[in-house]
């Protein structure tokens, strides 16, 4: 099924049940394809086909399940630890509504930042939150690029292609964007590097950075005799030094957890391999820092 038959005649509630992932994933590409840069030669890209391809012949193709893989062959990698289970128990356990504060505040700032078109989630994994997001948004000119180096959490986020959000293997060390290109970063509870993200946002755009509170998780990390989470103050101090602040907020609820919720919660910890299964956990913390960043000139 061709591409162009779409354009202008695309109406999503009559078509939902016609349309594949990867015509999703091709109607997206194609609004969005002046941002991209090939993460081999760094070239601008276009959509020909079921494929992104430079000026150089470099070529991607789009997967049948409706995601790019933008990514140099030799960064490909297996990982046996973040794998299909530990992503599908973390949709469940986030679709529980333990983060839709976090996801209000996320939408909150977002409809306060003018005429934002494009967000990037770096270390998107599932793309849950990003779905969630989205849909508190309800902006149909707003898309996602959900961009990870899990294979295995990229494919199962590919179920919200249909929602404006674009699924991307990618290195986050080389972000597939041109310069100062994008509105928001997301950068929720992964790791990151700065000079990536300072280079794909656009001069006046904003950086949505959570972390984890001391008290995140806090019930389970007791259960299996796991180490605090990083000195808040090293992280404030560091981010302090780095970015303007424009504003920081506190996210700290507990919530009563039962035997379904707990089980999802151990399977979507990588920590939860020395979880004594004897052992009843009945509410979960969910402790946040939640940073609003803007570069320092």
């Amino acid at each position: 099924m061709g591409l162009l038959p779409f354009f202008g005649l695309y109406d999503k509630k009559d078509c939902d049940c016609m349309l594949k992932k990867i015509d999703y994933a091709k109607i997206n590409i194609e609004k969005n394809k002046k941002y991209f840069s090939c993460p081999i030669c760094y070239n601008m890209m276009e959509l020909l086909d079921n494929s992104l391809k430079c000026s150089n012949g470099h070529c991607f193709d789009i997967s049948h399940k409706g995601y790019l893989s933008l990514i140099r062959n030799n960064k490909k990698r297996i990982d046996k630890v973040y794998n299909d289970v530990l992503f599908s128990n973390r949709v469940k356990f986030i679709n529980c509504g333990f983060y839709d504060k976090l996801h209000n505040l996320i939408g909150d700032v977002i409809k306060e930042h003018h005429n934002v078109s494009l967000i990037v989630d770096a270390g998107s994994g599932d793309g849950t939150h990003d779905n969630k997001i989205l849909n508190l948004l309800n902006n149909k000119d707003i898309y996602i690029f959900g961009i990870d180096i899990s294979k295995h959490g990229i494919q199962i986020s590919t179920d919200y292609v249909n929602n404006n959000f674009i699924p991307i293997i990618a290195d986050l060390n080389r972000l597939p964007f041109n310069n100062n290109t994008i509105d928001v970063i997301l950068n929720i509870l992964s790791p990151s590097n700065e000079q990536e993200m300072n280079r794909v946002l656009k001069k006046d755009g904003i950086i949505i950075k959570v972390t984890p509170k001391k008290e995140y998780l806090k019930e389970l990390r007791n259960a299996i005799g796991a180490d605090d989470y990083e000195n808040e103050d090293i992280i404030d101090q560091h981010i302090n030094n780095n970015y303007l602040v424009r504003e920081k907020y506190d996210i700290i609820e507990k919530y009563n957890l039962n035997d379904e919720q707990l089980n999802y919660l151990i399977n979507m910890t990588p920590l939860s391999k020395n979880f004594n299964k004897n052992v009843k956990i009945k509410d979960i913390t969910i402790a946040l820092n939640v940073y609003v960043l803007q570069t320092k000139e």
